[in-house]
């Protein structure tokens, strides 16, 4: 059988969500690291096809997210969307997590764009860690709290609940991650901007060029790029190249997969071209960036 290696990482494992956990089917879970005997604490890359907010209260060492290094402090939220590899180099790591399908959401709020609103999933190159003062600290664990005491004693209208102290949960989140990492919380996310980064995700290894997404799009070139440099500061043409090598990067460091290969799957007319771009991007060759990524 042949799997493409964007459907599913090469070499690297994929956990899946449980649905039926509790015996009914849930589209969310609040466990405690603890309390997770499976919970994928290894240096060995894994994946998962669920969304995943964990609030680190104890432990020390480090988490990586593809190729980005996460020292580990008491009070830090770590966010991972689905597909991105993970690693952990960690000592006695305590938290808690808040993880879901994008179903858990969707279902209900009807908006197909609403996890790619949230500024800490589905980016590239941004950070995806927040540091939480006390007082911060102190409200995710209360409304983290409330939804583990409601999935231990389910009840008819359970679901409800869970979906809105969720919900609340990732807006705060959301509110606090923007002011940190000094973004204008007051703009919300054009839709064309946010219908962008989705029809990106999907064909970024189809299409590198701006004037196809402004096609799919119904906007011009120009156009796209001025709603991306005013709403995310950096232009169409840059988040193209962002997400592109950003996939590069995770499979030259989290798999084994030739240069060949990675380069007729990210959509490179030949191998030279891809490597020449791939320098230019970062640096380093993509045998010289598999190589320094080599020690993990």
């Amino acid at each position: 059988m042949t799997i493409s290696i964007f459907s599913q990482p090469v070499n690297v494992r994929t956990i899946d969500f449980v649905r039926n956990k509790y015996n009914t089917e849930l589209l969310v879970d609040v466990a405690w690291i603890d309390e997770m005997p499976s919970f994928a604490k290894t240096i060995e890359p894994y994946s998962l096809n669920f969304y995943d907010i964990t609030l680190v209260t104890g432990g020390t060492g480090s988490f990586w997210l593809d190729e980005q290094e996460y020292p580990l402090q008491a009070n830090q939220v770590l966010f991972s969307t689905p597909g991105q590899v993970r690693r952990w180099f960690v000592n006695d790591l305590r938290g808690i997590c808040l993880f879901f399908p994008a179903e858990f959401l969707l279902t209900h709020f009807n908006d197909p764009l609403l996890l790619h609103r949230l500024r800490y999933f589905h980016t590239h190159g941004g950070p995806l860690d927040l540091v939480l003062n006390s007082q911060q600290q102190s409200v995710i664990r209360e409304r983290l709290g409330a939804m583990y005491k409601e999935i231990r004693k389910l009840a008819y209208d359970s679901n409800e609940l869970l979906r809105s102290i969720g919900y609340e949960v990732m807006i705060y989140l959301n509110r606090w991650y923007t002011q940190q990492h000094g973004q204008v919380l007051e703009k919300p996310i054009n839709q064309t901007v946010s219908r962008f980064r989705q029809v990106l995700e999907a064909n970024f290894h189809r299409y590198h060029k701006v004037s196809e997404y402004a096609a799919l799009l119904s906007v011009t070139p120009g156009h796209l790029n001025v709603l991306c440099q005013s709403h995310l500061g950096r232009s169409a043409s840059q988040l193209i190249m962002d997400h592109l090598f950003c996939e590069a990067s995770r499979r030259l460091v989290h798999t084994t997969i030739n240069i060949d290969t990675l380069s007729d799957a990210l959509g490179f007319s030949n191998p030279s071209y891809f490597c020449r771009a791939f320098k230019r991007e970062k640096g380093l060759s993509p045998l010289q960036y598999r190589k320094r990524g080599a020690y993990f």
